[in-house]
């Protein structure tokens, strides 16, 4: 039986915040357990639902007033945050809950994207309210290709899977990396040039970030892994945007998609991206392929 693990790396050090934290790990822990894997009455997944709303929101607050009390710097930055899962990102699952009558798939989806949002979201933003981070994300100049890397990409990378990821330098079709998996996500922004974001990495790999992330082991990729590495890169998205002086909440999903390696050489030969970064974990390696694209009035280039 799989079984999502709270990790004690989550812990930023307040105690009722990590208590609630853990909380919302046990409560999503338990839909998966009753619905996914036993199949259990409809009912238990529903209220389970319903319940880890009502405690996000609870926590949420909670956590507001912990910041507001200590004077934290950020407040208004990371309350953008909660306040964009409270009033959309919630109320969307629900909606794809009840118009698929609480389907498997859906459910993953409910999973993945709470899982994903807490990880990243917990060693990300919360951390920094204690500094027991690295540190604040330093603020990044689209021409210093090494401070966008670092700053951006690999800090967050190490956080959240607690794992040593370096940059080799830049990536070509000709690179190989087996099983690879090609994941595209477009994001927009009102007035602002678009973002899209592909990620090549390999099948195995891309499991074992999951499972590190979620404390669970992975054999196949599904919607639980999808959503929760969509989760991870618009964490990624959301501080980029904060280093760039923008605000957090700048960038929206607009799409996502696994496609296949032919279309990707297709784009690639088409376009060249703007930034295409090699990446090492341990004996195995990814991609990143990030473009700006124009912005929603402008002519295309």
């Amino acid at each position: 039986m799989q079984q999502i693990q709270w990790q004690d790396r989550f812990c930023i050090g307040v105690e009722e915040i990590d208590q609630a934290h853990h909380k919302l790990f046990t409560i999503v822990d338990k839909i998966l357990d009753l619905y996914v894997e036993k199949h259990e009455d409809k009912f238990a997944c529903v209220e389970g639902i319903k319940y880890f709303k009502a405690y996000a929101i609870q926590h949420f607050a909670q956590e507001e007033a912990y910041m507001r009390q200590i004077g934290y710097p950020g407040y208004l930055a990371h309350k953008q945050i909660h306040d964009r899962m409270k009033k959309e990102t919630l109320p969307a699952l629900e909606r794809a809950l009840y118009a698929s009558n609480f389907s498997i798939e859906a459910v993953q989806r409910f999973i993945g994207v709470c899982i994903g949002w807490l990880t990243g979201h917990i060693v990300i933003e919360d951390r920094a309210i204690t500094g027991t981070n690295a540190g604040e994300f330093p603020r990044v100049q689209l021409d210093d290709e090494a401070s966008v890397v670092q700053g951006i990409i690999l800090y967050p990378l190490r956080e959240m899977f607690d794992t040593s990821a370096q940059w080799i330098g830049a990536f070509s079709p000709r690179d190989t990396i087996v099983d690879g998996q090609y994941y595209e996500l477009v994001y927009r922004a009102r007035q602002e040039k678009g973002l899209r974001i592909i990620l090549v990495i390999g099948e195995p790999l891309l499991l074992r970030a999951a499972g590190r992330m979620f404390g669970i082991e992975f054999y196949a990729r599904n919607e639980i892994v999808r959503f929760a590495m969509q989760e991870i890169v618009q964490n990624v998205v959301q501080r980029a945007a904060v280093s760039f002086g923008k605000a957090p909440n700048l960038y929206q999903l607009e799409r996502d998609r696994f496609f296949e390696r032919e279309e990707f050489l297709q784009l690639f030969q088409e376009q060249p991206p703007q930034y295409s970064l090699l990446f090492r974990v341990e004996e195995a390696c990814f991609a990143l392929c990030i473009d700006l694209l124009p912005a929603p009035d402008s002519p295309a280039v």
